[in-house]
């Protein structure tokens, strides 16, 4: 697909770090190179939400990014939790 032809991805609201996950996995040439860069997600996730206080916005990307490592076969259970307290926010 031609460059021009693809979408803008930057009116979705998600972050410049999602789009380069989403790339590096479609872009990876093995299972192991994708799982090498998934078990690299799940870290960068635990980590961040170990944070005090994420904002709403910050925390619904970091929803989906591990919605997304689920998808691809992974365990993002640690994310559970937040995703139920997400779905008190008023803003959400």
């Amino acid at each position: 697909v031609p460059r021009s032809k693809l979408p803008d991805m930057s009116s979705a609201g998600h972050s410049k770090e999602f789009f380069d996950l989403v790339k590096s996995i479609g872009e990876s040439r093995s299972k192991q190179e994708e799982d090498k860069i998934i078990i690299g997600e799940v870290q960068v996730l635990k980590t961040k939400l170990k944070e005090p206080k994420i904002e709403p916005r910050k925390m619904k990307e970091y929803m989906i990014r591990a919605v997304y490592v689920e998808m691809l076969g992974h365990n993002a259970d640690f994310a559970h939790i937040h995703a139920v307290k997400l779905t008190h926010e008023k803003n959400f």
